[in-house]
């Protein structure tokens, strides 16, 4: 398995994101004023000044990092942004406050110890995030993602800032949708945050995965896509979070199950230019095939055929790449073999992604195969029944699983009863009139008139 990089604890790197700071940083707010309305008190108003001072003393270059610590300070700065309400203050607020995380570890100790202990740290940057400014939430949320990378983490509430960031990612604009990602990338280094984004997270989960799936759509490159920044870029930042999840063996096992990921990780690794982009999806598979129960799922998807063509089209300068597509094409190669057409097709129904291929549509494959459907108690035909009620399968997988059931049954009479006692039959009527999709209503219905049929036959 692959290693988990030393990356910075919550690094963008996004050019508007960069430059809109330094604007912020350069615009003047009007503290004095602030202090005269009664919004911040003189003592707060000098005690802001003696911060901005240390704080510039400790950024000058060739600055010795043992200076007076920034800490004492922090309680100022997240009561201010807790109060005010001015955009202009709390973007400047944040930008000194990153500054402050990434300048001072005993700072960051201090606002790690003020997430643990469920005070105004969390109040203050939430809030932010509940403003309608990008900027200020996104801000917000690298913020609260370097003190948790750093500090303790086991109270900090990755769920509801997943949920912000979700929001995030279906913005217009791609320098959101990019830092977004970037703040996912960096959290993820935590293994809690893995875990609440894939148990109680799916949403974000699935915005990331449907911006990947975008930046392999033709219509949507051609337009300069949705929401999407630099393709490769955007495609590296992604599957980086996916190999991150595949650490786990949950994650790794049901990954491809629930967000389809592996084919689109095919078709970019076929077309990818930059060599990180591929280095990444091939590590995610090959975390992926440590598990047996995904090794169906890599295979359907043709990922062996791909790592061929990538061991011989490719001459890549990356030497533990090259080692990596070959070790993987061995265990994979392991596997499948030389596979019959059934191999294949029980392969497919244990990925839980069925998808229309030529057995299906065979009558030859069936008259040879139905038999081989009640071996094992059922084994293949309690699988298509579980395709049917998984809510996590797709309208495609309903579909060849109606398709498969009716097959199942002509060639095999008396199987219709076996189909309706686990209960199949009646999840097939239910689609009839249930499903949103026209091809598993049409399947469902060409199903139940095979049983009816049989039934009259009988």
């Amino acid at each position: 398995m692959v290693a988990v990089a030393d990356v910075p604890a919550a690094m963008v790197n996004n050019q508007f994101f960069e430059e809109f700071t330094e604007k912020v940083r350069q615009k003047p707010i009007p503290w004095e004023g602030y202090s005269r309305a009664g919004l911040i008190s003189s003592e707060e108003l000098q005690q802001l000044k003696a911060f901005q001072k240390q704080l510039a003393e400790k950024q000058e270059p060739g600055t010795e990092q043992q200076q007076q610590s920034l800490a004492g300070h922090v309680g100022l700065v997240v009561s201010l942004t807790e109060k005010l309400s001015s955009i202009d203050a709390l973007q400047y607020l944040l930008v000194v406050l990153d500054d402050v995380v990434e300048l001072d570890a005993g700072a960051v100790r201090e606002l790690g110890q003020g997430i643990l202990e469920g005070g105004a740290v969390e109040r203050a940057l939430f809030r932010c995030m509940e403003k309608r400014d990008d900027y200020l939430g996104l801000k917000a949320s690298k913020i609260l993602v370097g003190i948790a990378v750093s500090c303790s983490e086991e109270q900090f509430a990755f769920g509801r800032m997943f949920g912000f960031l979700e929001k995030c990612m279906r913005s217009e604009l791609t320098s959101v949708v990019d830092v977004a990602l970037q703040v996912v990338q960096s959290a993820l280094r935590v293994a809690r945050a893995r875990k609440v984004l894939y148990a109680e997270a799916p949403g974000c989960l699935s915005q990331m995965v449907d911006v990947l799936k975008r930046t392999v759509s033709r219509t949507q490159a051609a337009a300069g896509g949705r929401g999407v920044v630099a393709v490769s870029q955007t495609q590296y930042e992604v599957v980086f979070c996916l190999w991150l999840l595949t650490f786990g063996r949950s994650e790794a096992v049901t990954l491809d199950r629930r967000y389809d990921v592996v084919p689109t990780l095919v078709e970019i690794a076929r077309g990818a230019v930059k060599e990180k982009v591929v280095r990444v999806i091939v590590a995610t598979w090959a975390n992926m095939a440590q598990h047996a129960a995904a090794i169906p799922g890599l295979l359907v998807a043709r990922v062996p055929a791909c790592l061929e063509t990538l061991r011989v089209g490719r001459n890549f300068k990356d030497e533990d790449l090259k080692q990596m597509v070959a070790e993987l094409s061995e265990v994979l190669g392991e596997h499948s073999g030389v596979m019959t057409s059934w191999d294949e097709y029980k392969n497919q129904l244990k990925s839980g992604r069925l998808e229309w291929s030529g057995w299906h549509r065979s009558e030859q494959f069936w008259k040879m195969h139905a038999a081989k459907m009640d071996e094992q108690d059922h084994q293949i035909v309690r699988q298509l029944a579980k395709v049917l009620g998984d809510p996590e399968s797709t309208a495609t997988s309903q579909a060849v699983a109606c398709h498969d059931l009716s097959q199942y049954v002509k060639c095999n009479p008396e199987g219709k009863r076996f189909v309706s006692r686990i209960g199949a039959k009646q999840r097939v009527m239910e689609l009839m009139t249930t499903s949103d999709s026209a091809e598993v209503k049409y399947e469902a219905l060409m199903c139940v008139q095979q049983m009816m049929l049989n039934a009259w036959r009988n």
